[in-house]
């Protein structure tokens, strides 16, 4: 009778650990603002947490808009290139201004 248990219990922890992940962000009014500065004359992918926000144009600037939390910002560069990836942890709290910058 107990081993019948232990899937339903398996996957009723495999499920809390995956709405668990985005549980420090938490929604604002007055969002905060990322400022994402690109330095270099490369085209980095920006990922925010891990998911592809934008590929980045040369010597450009972009805002992120976050609400309260953790962002893990990543600039990841082409496989062959002079510029190198570039990554950043921030804890936003609504209506504050943070930046990033690609050097």
């Amino acid at each position: 009778m107990k081993l019948k248990a232990l899937p339903f219990a398996l996957t009723a922890l495999g499920i809390l650990s995956l709405t668990a992940c985005q549980d420090d962000i938490l929604e604002c009014d007055d969002k905060a603002t990322i400022v994402i500065v690109n330095n270099t004359v490369c085209t980095p992918e920006i990922e925010v947490n891990g998911d592809l926000y934008l590929e980045m144009n040369p010597l450009d600037s972009v805002e992120y808009a976050a609400d309260a939390g953790t962002y893990d910002l990543r600039a990841k560069m082409a496989l062959i290139s002079a510029c190198v990836d570039s990554e950043e942890t921030f804890n936003t709290e609504c209506g504050e201004t943070y930046r990033f910058e690609i050097n």
